[in-house]
């Protein structure tokens, strides 16, 4: 039985991989099957940080193509973040995560509209103030350490406002952003709380596989549709999260 349910738990981190690779939002597999493994509520939170380390290492490693000339801009983005996500472990080992639980469906519904009608204005990074990029990374980067629910989602829909690159190159800076935050996280947790090993191995196997196949399978959908398949993945994640929250 145990042996069944440890598949269980790699077959989710590969279907959770390609939807957080793609999109966002892994949690909506990944966490409930931890859950169902017999992991605690907060440190199913934890040890699904540390496996999502693997869905942005596949996912990265797969959009090479798509970051060749953004690095830069990636990295830029990844440091704001990244002690934004040093402060949000801080905050999740302080205090209970019901606040941003609670706002999580606001977000993505948000989130899903803005994907729905993205026939916007190209806006130039040149327009946008670094401080404002810096303030919003910052946010992002806490959200990431102190919950984290489908925070590519939310970071994917920002970028596409923030930056004047086509869906693909974001995706692949979004992935960036996420894996540096994470793993920064994740130290952190690893010396301040508890993760559960077995589980979180099987689960960050399952997410490099699924990270990887997410950008490969992207190349081959239209704008369009990726920006329908996005949103119904937000509005589904909304209810999944409204759900456990209220």
């Amino acid at each position: 039985m145990f042996n069944f349910i440890l598949i269980l738990v790699f077959l989710g981190g590969i279907i959770g991989g390609v939807i957080s690779s793609v999109a966002g939002g892994a949690s909506i597999v990944s966490y409930p099957i931890l859950l169902i493994s017999g992991v605690p509520p907060i440190f199913a939170n934890i040890t699904n940080h540390g496996a999502l380390i693997f869905d942005y290492m596949g996912a990265i490693s797969s959009s090479t193509k798509e970051l060749k000339g953004h690095w830069k801009q990636a990295i830029f983005y990844a440091m704001s973040a990244t002690v934004g996500a040093v402060f949000g472990t801080y905050l999740l080992l302080a205090f209970p995560s019901k606040v941003f639980e609670k706002v999580v469906p606001i977000f993505l519904v948000l989130s899903g509209i803005l994907f729905l009608i993205g026939n916007k204005k190209k806006c130039s990074t040149k327009v946008v103030p670094k401080s404002l990029i810096i303030v919003i990374m910052f946010m992002m980067g806490c959200y990431t350490g102190y919950f984290g629910g489908a925070n590519g989602v939310i970071l994917l829909a920002a970028l596409q406002y923030l930056t004047n690159e086509n869906f693909l190159v974001n995706n692949a800076i979004k992935n960036v952003i996420c894996g540096i935050a994470n793993v920064v996280a994740f130290i952190i947790f690893i010396f301040r709380s508890q993760v559960y090993w077995l589980q979180g191995i099987f689960l960050a196997m399952g997410m490099l596989i699924g990270g990887f196949l997410g950008p490969k399978l992207l190349r081959h959908i239209s704008v369009v549709k990726l920006r329908w398949i996005i949103a119904i993945l937000a509005f589904m994640q909304a209810i999944y999260f409204f759900i456990q929250s209220y």
